[in-house]
């Protein structure tokens, strides 16, 4: 099929899934006189609007000192985490408006929180969000002693159940070596020994650094009179007194590769089935404001997930009898700072194998065959797999914008990774992403790229091959050394 018929069929799709969409005005973005961003997307059919307030923070903005008091004073602002209020304060204040969904916390590069609610209530929930932000407030809560020892007891238990969850062992070891620079920027819990003698003042301080509106972005979307938004944020919002710009120095980059040499870790999990084994390659990858390798990325998920994929085939087809993977997928995580890509595969050991010839298997299949031939190959994914991941990815970013508190969350999203125009250009970039963007992508971030390889198995599966696993040059990873603070 010749390239401008793929694209007269592309152009048909979108006007396809456009037509089915809520009526709604183009997107804005305005910036009040104190530095607030303001992103505006009106949608004409819709009954609710959603407002969410975020601050360009979280884990990311954290120190080697400060790391979890940004989870900490969420815990403390909110009574418990943001997403669920604590009663009666401020959950009585947020139940009044009758929210139909509630959204919000601590992430790795963003503070926020927000809700939708009926249009007839947009006055009052904008002054509700006002309110929960005010300094008023927080000095009014700072100052309670036994709300502040309460969320730091929370805080403490979450770290300690961290230390307990497989997931976040995984996760923690891989930064510990991926971000190696700077671990504590990943972790949003943050260690036990900050939050032991994180008080009253410190938060005060913290909050003050932090929570200023040259650090914000208010996102509004839903059924509202656009004429009218502006004033009545001016009236409100505007009138916080603009603050030093916590960003005074831009934060030390990771590096790309972020491992000098590839690194091979093997985790002894007992959530891990007998005879399993849960085989992961990360790589440190784009980072939003690379929105080509970033539109990419998504692209590759969507050709490589399904099962019926040439990659997915070719890696089950490709590995040793009995060791054919019952999952196979590429994950891309994107964040503002600390991006990563991943390969994970679910793959049984058979008997007499050992384990470290299957994860070499799996790693030579993925990296070096299937992943060089999509970089190499433009035939390697066909030209109706382009158009049905085009497709999936205009569906997914269509049922957000179709959501006032979605749609919110999503522009925060953006701005808080530095691309908050990226949301005109959204469609437009997943319809001009083919092959030749997706190859630069996996040049540039798999074969150009080292990874950190991590093999999760149950612990009985581990204490047969353990000898096998040291010769073969593997770290064990455990609860006591998984995490950067112990």
């Amino acid at each position: 099929m010749r390239q401008n018929q793929i694209y007269s069929i592309a152009i048909f799709l979108l006007t396809s899934i456009l037509a089915i969409l809520p009526v709604a005005a183009e997107p804005q973005l305005k910036t009040l006189g104190n530095g607030m961003t303001v992103f505006l997307n009106p949608i004409e059919s819709e009954e609710n609007v959603a407002i969410l307030l975020a601050y360009h923070a979280g884990a990311d903005a954290q120190t080697a000192q400060t790391a979890g008091l940004f989870k900490l004073l969420e815990l403390a602002l909110f009574n418990g985490p943001a997403a669920s209020p604590g009663t009666t304060e401020p959950a009585a204040a947020i139940d009044v408006l009758e929210p139909n969904r509630i959204a919000g916390g601590t992430s790795l590069d963003r503070f926020e929180f927000g809700f939708s609610v009926s249009k007839e209530k947009l006055v009052p929930a904008l002054d509700t969000i006002l309110y929960l932000f005010s300094q008023e407030r927080r000095e009014f809560l700072l100052a309670q002693e036994d709300g502040v020892e309460n969320a730091r007891q929370s805080a403490r238990a979450l770290v300690k159940d961290s230390t307990l969850d497989s997931n976040a062992i995984h996760d923690m070891a891989i930064a510990k070596k991926l971000f190696s620079r700077a671990p504590f920027r990943l972790d949003v819990l943050g260690a036990d020994y900050v939050l032991e003698k994180a008080d009253a003042a410190t938060l005060r301080t913290f909050a003050a650094t932090w929570l200023v509106p040259n650090n914000a972005c208010i996102a509004i979307a839903g059924n509202f009179n656009t004429d009218q938004i502006m004033n009545l944020l001016d009236e409100r919002f505007g009138q916080l007194p603009k603050a030093s710009k916590p960003w005074s120095a831009p934060l030390a980059a990771f590096p790309k590769p972020g491992v000098t040499r590839p690194v091979f870790l093997v985790f002894p999990d007992s959530t891990m089935p007998s005879g399993m084994m849960q085989v992961e390659l990360r790589y440190r990858g784009p980072d939003p404001k690379e929105t080509s390798s970033f539109a990419a990325l998504r692209m590759l998920e969507e050709l490589a997930n399904t099962p019926s994929s040439r990659f997915f085939t070719a890696i089950r087809k490709g590995m040793p009898k009995g060791a054919e993977p019952k999952e196979v997928r590429i994950a891309y995580s994107p964040n503002r700072n600390a991006s990563w890509l991943s390969i994970i595969a679910s793959i049984p050991l058979p008997s007499g194998k050992k384990p470290t010839d299957i994860v070499f298997s799996f790693k030579e299949l993925a990296r070096g065959t299937e992943l060089y031939m999509i970089k190499s190959n433009p035939a390697y994914f066909s030209a109706a797999e382009y158009q049905s991941a085009r497709q999936a990815l205009l569906e997914k970013t269509m049922a957000i914008q179709g959501d006032p508190l979605d749609a919110a969350a999503h522009a925060a999203t953006l701005w808080s990774w530095g691309i908050p125009s990226f949301v005109f250009q959204e469609s437009d970039a997943i319809m001009k992403t083919g092959q030749k963007e997706l190859s630069q992508a996996v040049d540039t971030y798999v074969q150009k790229n080292l990874e950190v390889v991590t093999v999760r198995l149950n612990p009985d599966l581990y204490e047969g091959n353990k000898k096998i696993f040291s010769s073969s040059g593997f770290e064990t990873v455990t609860a006591q050394n998984a995490f950067w603070w112990r």
